[in-house]
């Protein structure tokens, strides 16, 4: 994501930009199906419409994000176990701008950002280090917009996988591949 001239445009980087068109992780398109079935016409459903058992084949998966100062700040209202197992952290409760990223703060702003401003969910592939062995995991996720008692978006659903076995480190081509 780029900003230039007060605006924020999108650009198809597979350096910096993990976003890609859909998954070919089961449980991640399975999600976004589920989010497209509730909006029944809507822009967007609401919080209220995930009823826990039905977010039960993706548990320990999930995040929910709280959108602060319209889009300028995130909150981890929920991360699943899974999730905080393989970071060995759980940011439930913090924002993202007070979260150590180093220099992928603004990727995970936009991470969350981006179904906001476009209304729909967003999927996103690639890889990261595992924090217990230093190896390198591919991920997959998708992202979707919410609202929570109005009309207006107000937050983010979405699940977040993580690959079983290392795999070679991206850097090493000097490009890292995408998905």
């Amino acid at each position: 994501m780029e900003i230039r001239q007060g605006r924020t445009e999108y650009v198809d980087d597979p350096v910096t930009d993990d976003v890609v068109s859909r998954s070919d992780h089961p449980m991640v398109d399975a999600f976004a199906e589920l989010w497209r079935a509730k909006c029944g016409g809507a822009g967007a459903p609401d919080r209220a419409d995930f009823a826990l058992e039905e977010l039960a084949p993706w548990f320990g998966h999930v995040i929910i994000m709280d959108m602060l100062e319209g889009g300028a700040d995130f909150r981890y209202r929920l991360v699943g176990t899974a999730v905080t197992q393989f970071l060995d952290r759980d940011y439930t409760g913090r924002t993202v701008l007070g979260s150590n990223y180093s220099g992928a703060r603004e990727q995970v702003l936009d991470t969350f950002r981006r179904p906001v401003l476009e209304g729909r969910p967003v999927f996103r592939s690639g890889h990261v280090i595992w924090a217990r062995d230093r190896s390198w995991r591919r991920y997959q996720s998708v992202h979707c917009p919410i609202t929570a008692g109005g009309t207006d978006v107000a937050m983010t659903i979405g699940v977040l996988y993580f690959g079983r076995d290392p795999v070679p480190d991206p850097r090493a081509s000097g490009r890292p591949p995408r998905g």
